[in-house]
């Protein structure tokens, strides 16, 4: 699941056409030691990297949260890191490219929204001659993927009958909604305007 979403993000960056304009270098973050990190970031600058991932779990629902590292290189200072010149771009200049990226899309099997970000202030990249920003990526909630194997398919029941109630507006509500669902169903204060019974075939 992170995985597949760590690579549909990227290809998105690496395909949006500002971002091919403007940006060197566009992957996952490197896994090297601090030294050559620094060093790699100046050497790949300007830069979008995406951090690899996490998630978490409510109600069989996952949501899915990255965080996106933008950085430039600091030649004439950290305010001209951070706003660009006009010819360089600055951190400010990714987050956008970023945002017009990945914000509110569908991205991978789910969509994403930008939720914060924030300038890096590490003494550190200011003596490598590097800026850094990061921004928080979350995806809204998906269904967490069952997967069945042959053994558990052969057990399932056939699949035999279909049975839909229709309420047109105005409408019942859930209240009656779930009488309706229940077993035997309750009609004692309300139907449903229609519904539909298809007996398939095997049905007893």
């Amino acid at each position: 699941m992170l995985a597949a979403a760590e690579n549909a993000l990227i290809a998105r960056l690496q395909a949006h056409r500002d971002v091919k304009r403007l940006v060197r270098t566009v992957g996952t973050l490197p896994k090297v030691t601090s030294d050559a990190l620094l060093k790699r970031y100046h050497a790949d600058a300007p830069a979008l990297y995406i951090v690899p991932g996490r998630f978490t779990v409510a109600d069989s629902l996952a949501t899915m949260r990255f965080t996106v590292a933008g950085v430039v290189r600091n030649v004439a200072g950290q305010e001209q890191a951070r706003k660009g010149d006009g010819i360089d771009i600055g951190c400010d200049g990714l987050v956008t490219l970023a945002i017009r990226a990945l914000h509110d899309q569908r991205v991978g099997d789910c969509s994403w929204r930008v939720t914060g970000g924030e300038m890096v202030d590490e003494e550190i990249f200011d003596q490598a001659g590097v800026a850094a920003v990061e921004i928080t990526l979350e995806s809204w909630p998906v269904e967490i993927g069952f997967d069945y194997g042959e053994a558990q398919i052969a057990e399932l029941p056939s699949f035999t009958r279909v049975h839909a109630d229709i309420d047109i507006p105005p409408q019942a509500g859930s209240a009656e909604h779930a009488k309706w669902l229940a077993t035997p169903p309750d009609y004692s204060t309300s139907r449903p305007d229609a519904d539909l019974d298809v007996q398939l075939p095997g049905a007893p």
